[in-house]
């Protein structure tokens, strides 16, 4: 019998050659403390308006394996956002329960001001969808639920608030922290001031897929030590990695022969746009809740529930649809108290029909195979929507 072993993302991050600072344990994510949907937004101004992606298909998703309205459902949004997703769920479901899941307390308080008119039926917590575990708990709700949602990265309301510090354009506070209010986590500045050439190369490759990553991060390193520069804002930043790709892109003296094997390189966004979604993975440790917490979800799915995933780039996307691909495939999963997971291939000579019958062990079915993507009238709408990725999976049993 061949056994093939996904071992968790935790086992493979600490295997991972890396600086102690790239090695750094799971951050802390928040409490279970439930908030009521009283509270009015932060500023105590008119809550910002975001734009959902994918509404419509994440709620077809999560409707079609529902087939009694009447019967209260239970729903996980861990990617709360401005809670725009989840009131769509609410109504759609007058009777469901929702529990709104975010990272950042200022936009958890968004969404609770958004969502005030379903008072009683929605229930608020800072933390992580990776710990799914203690706030179903703390919520009282059941362990396995009928739907669980996160739409994945950065909410558009961090780019447009410069003072956060994750905007390329407009100047700020390099911070990208989605947390502020945990000084335990590392800024964007603590990275940009302290990590080394060969780290900050890394995380520009690794997280940012930057192919300039070597020479961003060597400026950097350079303006530190000959210049005593100390990166502040999001402006030093961005006017740090333009000088760089200004020089490649005019074919400055000194790298002409470079120029040519270099030219490509620079696309039509601009040249920061890649380290700064390097340093914002970095910072919030966003492929480590990707990766672990993923996985973690299908766990908590009842019979025909529903896990709805919505990435919008490859570091996000690519994992789980590998995940999502396995489920489908293999036919049984095997013990998670082992912090692994186990697949097992059929063994032809195996006498035990619960085994020989892959399909009677079958827990997991792909509704859709590909992505669901956003259609040219939503993109017109939303530009944002263009690299949407929609994905899902369903515990058949």
């Amino acid at each position: 019998m061949l056994l093939l072993r996904l071992h968790s993302s935790a086992a493979l991050r600490a295997s991972r050659v890396l600086p102690p600072l790239l090695q750094r344990s799971v951050p802390h994510t928040g409490s279970c403390v439930s908030f009521s949907t009283s509270q009015s937004a932060s500023d105590g101004s008119q809550p910002p308006v975001h734009v959902p992606v994918l509404l419509q298909e994440t709620v077809a998703a999560l409707s079609r394996n529902v087939s009694d309205d009447s019967k209260p459902h239970y729903f996980v949004d861990g990617t709360a956002g401005f809670g725009g997703h989840s009131r769509t769920i609410l109504q759609r479901f007058p009777e469901a329960k929702l529990l709104c899941i975010d990272r950042d307390p200022e936009v958890l308080s968004i969404a609770k001001a958004n969502l005030a008119e379903f008072h009683g039926r929605v229930i608020f917590q800072n933390g992580s969808y990776a710990e799914l575990a203690k706030h179903l708990e703390a919520a009282e709700f059941p362990d396995e639920v009928d739907g669980i949602l996160v739409d994945l990265g950065a909410n558009s309301f961090h780019f447009d608030a410069a003072r956060r510090g994750f905007s390329v354009l407009n100047d700020g506070p390099l911070d990208m922290r989605f947390n502020q209010r945990d000084s335990t986590l590392p800024t964007a500045a603590d990275a940009v001031n302290t990590l080394s050439e060969v780290q900050l190369t890394k995380i520009f490759r690794d997280y940012g897929e930057e192919r300039l990553a070597k020479e961003f991060a060597k400026a950097i390193v350079r303006e530190r030590e000959e210049r005593d520069k100390v990166f502040e804002t999001t402006r030093d930043l961005r006017e740090c990695i333009e000088r760089i790709a200004n020089m490649w892109k005019s074919g400055d003296k000194t790298k002409k022969k470079k120029k040519g094997k270099r030219a490509s390189k620079l696309g039509s966004t601009h040249p920061a746009t890649r380290c700064f979604q390097a340093l914002r993975i970095y910072v919030n440790d966003e492929l480590y809740h990707v990766d672990n917490g993923v996985k973690q979800l299908v766990n908590h799915l009842a019979p025909h529930g529903r896990l709805v995933t919505i990435a919008f780039h490859s570091l996000e996307d690519r994992p789980i649809k590998d995940f999502f691909r396995d489920l489908d495939m293999k036919g049984r999963i095997g013990d998670d108290e082992e912090d692994e997971w186990e697949y097992e291939d059929i063994d032809e000579e195996d006498e035990d029909e619960e085994i020989i019958d892959p399909l009677k062990n079958k827990r997991f079915r792909l509704p859709r195979r590909k992505a669901t993507k956003a259609t040219d009238e939503e993109i017109a709408i939303n530009s944002r929507s263009r690299s949407a990725r929609l994905r899902c999976i369903e515990r058949i049993l």
